[in-house]
């Protein structure tokens, strides 16, 4: 298993696990101490774990910038539930909004499913995914993200969003709070978001269940400004609450 898949795979571990030892990583991985060890010191690094003690647990903190790379393949079981929920939504000829996020990612496969589908995204990833397909695809053009290296941001993107009217959004952000505000961590997704939630006529939020009852620094909009939430839990897992009627 190479450095990478191992971070990876302890990322997803510590998910399940909320804390390990080095020893159980180590078996659980089929590595030695030292390599895990130096697994931990780089997601350390990186922000997304903290070590104490002996062993390690995933950073809890919401405003954190994950890298795309790391995101597209944690709680990927989830994602796949709520893409699958997603496409049932699109339909032939629609013009589809895609934002940066790695659930929206997901969702692009299940576009190769559908015909005559125009995507707008300002997410290079999928961009470079349907570019070997015959999905129509608009990138919105502008400015690599220095948070968010497969994000385009700043005026000319704004511009083209602002310029489409498109039949359906989706979305995801960093967190769900209690009282139904959805927040992320970068100001400048915020706002390109914002301009995706003006101009489509149905707005999907993709929300998996780690993300709820969190905040982060950004207020992004409340529930009552989208139509759909999808997570990949069935609605009797939720108690009475404000969104639970849009759940799908």
């Amino acid at each position: 298993m190479y450095k990478n898949e191992r971070e990876h795979e302890i990322l997803k571990l510590l998910s399940g696990e909320g804390y390990l030892t080095v020893k159980q990583l180590s078996k659980l991985l089929y590595t030695s101490e030292s390599s895990v060890r130096r697994d931990l010191a780089s997601l350390e690094n990186q922000g997304m774990v903290i070590r104490s003690y002996g062993g390690v647990e995933l950073v809890k903190n919401s405003s954190q910038i994950i890298p795309f790379s790391t995101r597209a393949h944690h709680n990927i079981g989830a994602k796949k539930i709520i893409a699958q929920k997603a496409g049932r939504l699109i339909h032939d000829g629609d013009i589809v909004f895609l934002d940066q996020s790695s659930s929206a990612f997901f969702v692009a496969y299940e576009i190769l499913k559908k015909s005559s589908i125009t995507v707008v995204t300002n997410n290079i990833e999928i961009i470079a995914m349907l570019s070997q397909s015959d999905v129509e695809v608009l990138s919105c053009g502008g400015r690599l993200s220095k948070a968010n290296r497969n994000c385009l941001l700043g005026d000319d993107a704004h511009e083209l969003f602002s310029q489409i009217h498109a039949d359906i959004l989706f979305f995801s952000a960093k967190s769900l709070g209690p009282d139904g505000t959805i927040y992320d961590c970068v100001r400048e997704e915020v706002c390109i978001r914002n301009t995706m939630l003006a101009n489509a006529a149905k707005k999907v939020f993709l929300c998996d269940s780690e993300k709820i009852n969190r905040f982060s620094g950004y207020k992004q909009c409340t529930v009552r400004d989208v139509d759909h939430i999808i997570t990949e839990m069935d609605k009797e897992h939720f108690a009475d609450c404000e969104y639970k009627q849009i759940l799908l």
